[in-house]
């Protein structure tokens, strides 16, 4: 039985065992904005078998889902020891509302099994990098020897700055996409917005990379669930960039996940540059697909869609 109720969906994610922080309520409750989210969930009874999220926005008359802001994936999950099938896809997908359009990123989770959602959706697949990690387990070793002198030369530099305030963190932040021409896609108020939920649920760290002078060359924000951290934020001062000190900063990122969070798995939230992922695997980092899946039920979501894309 499938219901499309908060509430249901709250009970899902209460009693999984390893839900990713984007799925999480809280999470979601934090980074909606123009519109609102909602959830289809699918049980046996008391039994959770899978659930859906999405960001449902309305504009011009028309409902259509979104991603919203600092959000990975969404998309659907299922519960621990179930698998995907055509009678399971279906079961979960006749929840959803037939809306105007949909343009959502799903989790790693759906694997192999993504094709049975080909039958609903324009699948698209993306690729994000994740790197496994243990207690004994000596990443550094598969870093790339180019990358390894360069984190040693920013060893001499600078040094790392833990209690770094979300303002310093959104100065530097906001030079990365300046130095690319680029427009930063949230505000400061957006961003303490999400920053309170993830302190308060005490899922994030916000780490910089600093010299003797007291100069931030680097800034990083680290936020975490129970089975992986991910490298969700950060930037670069380009005055400084030839310091090295944003590779430097991916290395104390990881080392604090193996070491002070100690969980298995270090998620860069890929980048579908080349130049990018070639830093992620000169890490040692495995590329793992995900996918964008899309439809355009009304033409007028589809105009839409054409002109916030010359815009």
């Amino acid at each position: 039985m499938s219901t499309a109720t908060k509430p249901a969906y709250a009970q899902f994610c209460a009693l999984h065992p390893c839900l990713p922080i984007f799925f999480e309520p809280w999470y979601l409750d934090a980074v909606v904005e123009g519109g609102d989210w909602q959830a289809v969930s699918l049980w046996d009874g008391d039994q959770p078998i899978a659930a859906w999220p999405y960001f449902e926005k309305r504009r011009l008359g028309l409902r259509y889902v979104s991603m919203p802001l600092f959000t990975k994936y969404m998309g659907p999950i299922l519960w621990p020891g179930y698998e995907w099938s055509p009678e399971l896809a279906q079961a979960l997908f006749s929840g959803l509302p037939q809306l105007a359009g949909w343009d959502q990123n799903t989790s790693t989770q759906l694997g192999q099994q993504a094709s049975l959602w080909s039958k609903y959706f324009q699948l698209t697949p993306q690729y994000l990098h994740q790197l496994p990690l243990s207690p004994n387990h000596d990443w550094r070793s598969g870093i790339n020897r180019n990358m390894r002198r360069n984190i040693r030369k920013a060893d001499q530099l600078v040094a790392l700055d833990l209690n770094l305030n979300l303002a310093d963190f959104y100065a530097i932040n906001q030079l990365s996409f300046t130095r690319q021409g680029l427009t930063l896609p949230y505000t400061f108020e957006q961003l303490k917005r999400h920053d309170a939920a993830l302190e308060q649920h005490q899922r994030r760290q916000r780490l910089g990379a600093r010299d003797a002078q007291g100069r931030l060359h680097s800034v990083a924000y680290l936020i975490w669930d129970k089975q992986a951290a991910y490298y969700h934020l950060s930037g670069d001062d380009p005055a400084l960039r030839q310091s090295g000190s944003g590779i430097w900063l991916l290395a104390q990122a990881i080392a604090y996940t193996q070491q002070k969070l100690r969980l298995p798995l270090f998620d860069f939230e890929g980048s579908m540059l080349p130049k990018v992922a070639r830093i992620r695997e000169q890490f040692g980092a495995e590329r793992v697909p995900y996918y964008r899946i899309r439809h355009a039920r009304d033409w007028r979501y589809r105009w839409l869609k054409a002109w916030k894309a010359r815009t």
